[in-house]
C-alpha cells in the first residue's frame, strides 16, 4: 500500500547570497561602526548585550546600497507569491552589532509582512538565527519521537554567514542564539510592509 503526503500551509524562509559580499560588506561595516559611534546607546528591544540602531537606515543615503537590495529581493519574493502588481513596499531597517555573548530573545515583528536579516560580518559559532514552530496546537500533545523530521521539529536554526540574507514572514517567531565566537556578528535587520496603492 502506498502512502502519500501533501504539504499544506507551508512556512517559507527565503535566502539569497551576495556574490560581491566582500567589497560590499567592507563598506557596510565601516558605516555600521560609525553609526554606533554617533549613537552608542542605540535601542533596547530583544537584544541582550548587543547594540541595535534605531530603525532609520532606510532614510540614510549612505545605507542605500543595502536597503535597495533588500527592497529588490522582497519585491522578487512578492512576485513569486503572486502579490498584486504595483504594490508599495515600505521598509524599516536597522543595524545590529552583537559582540561575544550577545543574543536575541524569541520574538516576532508586528505590523509588517516580511522581515529578515543580512549578515555583514560573521564567525564560526557567532550565533544562529532560529525559528519556532508556528503550529502551536501541535505542541500540546506530541508523540514519542526517535529523531526529528521537518514535520516534527519544533525549532529550526539557520547559520549566520557573511553575504547571506534570510527573509521570512514577520509573524514567524524567531530568536538568535548567543555569540560564542571571539568577534562581533554584524548585520542589518529589516521589516517590510506591503500595501496596495489603489486601496
Amino acid at each position: 500500500m502506498q502512502i502519500l503526503s501533501s504539504e499544506l500551509f507551508p512556512t517559507l524562509v527565503w535566502t539569497t547570497f551576495f556574490e560581491d559580499h566582500e567589497a560590499f560588506n567592507a563598506r557596510l561595516l565601516e558605516l555600521a561602526y560609525r553609526f554606533r559611534e554617533k549613537d552608542p546607546d542605540g535601542v533596547q528591544n530583544t537584544n541582550t548585550l548587543g547594540w541595535q540602531s534605531r530603525n532609520v537606515i532606510q532614510s540614510m543615503p549612505e545605507f542605500q546600497p543595502v536597503t535597495d537590495r533588500i527592497l529588490a529581493i522582497c519585491r522578487q519574493i512578492g512576485v513569486s507569491q503572486k502579490l498584486r502588481e504595483n504594490c508599495r513596499f515600505d521598509l524599516q531597517a536597522w543595524v545590529n552589532i552583537s559582540p561575544p555573548g550577545a543574543s536575541n530573545a524569541v520574538h516576532f515583528h508586528p505590523n509588517s509582512h516580511y522581515s529578515g536579516v543580512y549578515y555583514a560580518k560573521t564567525a564560526e559559532h557567532c550565533g544562529e538565527i532560529y525559528f519556532k514552530d508556528p503550529r502551536t496546537p501541535g505542541l500540546m500533545y506530541r508523540p514519542p519521537i526517535a529523531s526529528e523530521t521537518a514535520f516534527t521539529a519544533t525549532e529550526v536554526a539557520l547559520g549566520a554567514e557573511a553575504g547571506r540574507m534570510y527573509v521570512f514572514p514577520s509573524w514567524l517567531e524567531h530568536g538568535v542564539r548567543p555569540n560564542r565566537s571571539t568577534s562581533d556578528r554584524v548585520g542589518v535587520s529589516f521589516n517590510v510592509r506591503i500595501s496596495d496603492p489603489a486601496a
